[in-house]
């Protein structure tokens, strides 16, 4: 991890009305545990799509009450098929298109996790 800092990636219940994409809330705090495996067979999607990311993530101060979302379209390997930033503001949306560009993110186990998390939205918030 390049700065100590954690990007937490939350499932959140909702789906959008025309795309049926799922939520997730991304918040960053300073770690309180130890950073888990992208390979862990008991870590959700979530959490390993969040270490990937963190792990390319810089975050100085200059973000500190910025907000940035961003929609993902994943391939069932993980790859980024393509990324949109849906709003937010310029200098963290631009660090973060980058860490999610960067970000080996991990595949999907099996065709339901493809289903829930081939489209997803990201919130940063720093």
């Amino acid at each position: 991890m390049k700065t100590g800092m954690w990007l937490w990636v939350v499932l959140l219940t909702g789906c959008g009305a025309d795309q049926g994409t799922r939520t997730a809330g991304v918040m960053l705090e300073t770690p309180a545990v130890a950073t888990l495996s992208t390979s862990s067979p008991r870590s959700s999607y979530p959490e390993r799509m969040r270490v990937a990311i963190t792990q390319e993530m810089q975050l100085p101060g200059k973000y500190k009450s910025q907000t940035c979302s961003i929609s993902l379209h994943l391939l069932p390997d993980g790859s980024l098929k393509d990324f949109k930033v849906l709003r937010g503001d310029d200098a963290l949306c631009a660090a973060a298109s980058q860490a999610v560009q960067r970000a080996k993110l991990p595949k999907m186990a099996n065709e339901t996790e493809y289903a829930l998390f081939n489209l997803v939205v990201l919130d940063f918030m720093p």
